[in-house]
């Protein structure tokens, strides 16, 4: 409709940016096809562009005129009409989150403003020429449909180095404060902030300005919980009623031992006699619960929970629809008068784990089995790793300079196939593990009267590495941070005196 009015600079950069677009889309379809390449690739951000044979168009140009003709804002209002027309009649939605992929087949489900808005969000990541650390993903996808097979590919942009961004605004400002409800740890978010041998060093800053720049002058505090220490009763169980251990790392041939997933399963069902109301069970992985779930069915151990409370567990599946009917039965299971209750089996990370208060008798015990580390097969994971693990080493200086060099990326990429973490790497992975953990247990105490049981179901939680991860609220603000590790007997005694005597809740 404007073309013929565009002055002839704005057509220049609108054509640039179309070429751009159609050089990335003939990339992903010629991806998307061949059998030559890896399933997943990574590559610095100079690198892809080359092998996208988009390294001659001046990205950073296109990024600037998106910026300051806002075109994309302008576009909106044309795009919104034709959705609405489109869309009128036949009730189709677009939703957000098909903008997140890059899909070759150019789905016209897509809103046209949300396109754009991804568009204009991915050439700034790729557009701008003092970002360092940062990595591009490239994954071949293929998507089932009845008697059809569609091959796509998805690009997915990671930043490494955020300390860029976020040292451009301590510079200017006297102070920074960063607040939020889960951030313990946080000893890795002030590194990767504020590295102490990272890119910030070697800007031209002032004295003054390295000063504020320095990680040793962040202050970190935590305050303690609306309620009182009184109200929640947290513990360790290293071993179950028949004192078998219990331990679900991934790598620990106990995962793969019945015996210990009964032991678990005969915990929770003894538990889950002393415990009122609702009790919501965290698992590390979909795997993990179906496996166990499948026991406790074959075992007896489900039937005796439901003799005492409804047995409910999360789909894998995971989808809106299916969390939320699942929720809408729990709720109803525990408010319903004369209940006992029900149980709950969730993912940590999963739709049940995140944004939803399980207060009162919704979550009147909180009970995490294992460990949720991130999988080591995300690339995008092992990146951060091995970038997180050199910025914290001199020797490693220069080659963190040249970071977005093509040889230096594809030898990460490489090594991180047979990678063996060093200790601060170890650092930031149990810190990731541990953020999820704390992000659940907190669904649980919502108001200032609330009243909550946490149990550990892994005797790794006592391990001084993790417990010191743990918020001040469940360890407590002084001494050593430790968490109580009992056995089962006195466990079951603890938690049953709790809510009991102190709370005359059964």
């Amino acid at each position: 409709r404007y073309w013929q009015r565009l002055r002839g600079s704005n057509v220049v950069h609108i054509r640039h940016a179309i070429a751009l677009l159609r050089t990335l889309l003939k990339y992903l379809q010629a991806y998307a096809q061949t059998t030559n390449h890896e399933d997943v690739l990574v590559r610095g951000v100079n690198q892809f562009l080359h092998e996208a044979r988009a390294d001659h168009i001046n990205v950073f140009k296109i990024d600037r005129y998106l910026r300051e003709s806002k075109i994309g804002r302008k576009l909106n209002m044309f795009a919104d009409r034709s959705a609405n027309a489109s869309c009128d009649g036949s009730k189709r939605t677009c939703t957000g989150n098909q903008a997140a992929q890059t899909d070759s087949s150019l789905s016209s489900s897509v809103a046209p403003a949300t396109a754009v808005a991804a568009l204009e969000a991915f050439i700034g990541c790729i557009g701008s020429p003092d970002r360092t650390g940062a990595r591009i993903v490239v994954r071949r996808r293929q998507q089932q449909s009845p008697g059809n097979v569609e091959k796509y590919a998805e690009i997915t942009y990671v930043l490494m180095d955020p300390s860029e961004a976020f040292g451009e605004l301590r510079r200017q400002a006297r102070a920074v404060v960063l607040a939020g409800g889960t951030m313990t740890p946080a000893t890795d978010i002030v590194e990767q902030l504020l590295p102490r041998f990272g890119r910030l060093s070697r800007l031209e800053c002032n004295a003054r300005e390295l000063y504020k720049l320095d990680p040793k002058n962040v202050q970190l505090f935590a305050w303690p919980h609306v309620v009182a220490p009184s109200h929640i009763c947290a513990m360790v169980v290293e071993a179950g009623p028949t004192n078998v251990p219990l331990r679900f790392a991934l790598r620990d041939q106990q995962q793969q031992d019945q015996t210990c997933f009964r032991e678990c399963g005969w915990a929770l069902a003894s538990l889950c006699n002393v415990i009122p109301g609702g009790v919501v069970v965290f698992f590390p992985s979909h795997s993990l619960l179906s496996r166990m779930l499948q026991e406790w069915r074959s075992c007896g151990v489900a039937e005796r929970i439901s003799k005492r409370k409804k047995l409910i567990a999360e789909s894998p599946s995971g989808n809106d629809g299916s969390s939320q009917n699942v929720l809408a039965e729990y709720m109803k299971c525990v408010r319903k008068p004369g209940s006992l209750g029900a149980v709950l089996l969730s993912v940590v990370g999963g739709r049940l784990s995140e944004g939803i208060n399980f207060s009162d008798d919704l979550g009147r015990a909180v009970v995490m089995i294992g460990l949720p580390f991130p999988s080591l097969a995300s690339p995008e994971l092992n990146e951060r790793l091995l970038y997180y693990e050199s910025i914290g080493s001199r020797q490693h200086q220069e080659q963190q300079n040249k970071a977005n060099d093509s040889s230096l990326v594809a030898s990460n990429a490489a090594a991180s196939k047979s990678y063996s973490m060093g200790p601060r790497a170890r650092q930031l992975y149990e810190s990731l593990c541990m953020r999820a953990v704390n992000q659940s247990i907190g669904r649980a105490i919502r108001h200032r009267g609330d009243y909550a049981a946490i149990v550990f179901l892994d005797m790794r939680y006592a391990e001084s590495r993790i417990s010191s991860k743990l918020p001040s609220w469940i360890t407590g603000s002084h001494g050593d941070r430790s968490i109580k590790c009992l056995k089962f007997g006195p466990a079951l005694a603890q938690i049953a005196s709790f809510f009991k005597q102190d709370f005359g809740a059964l």
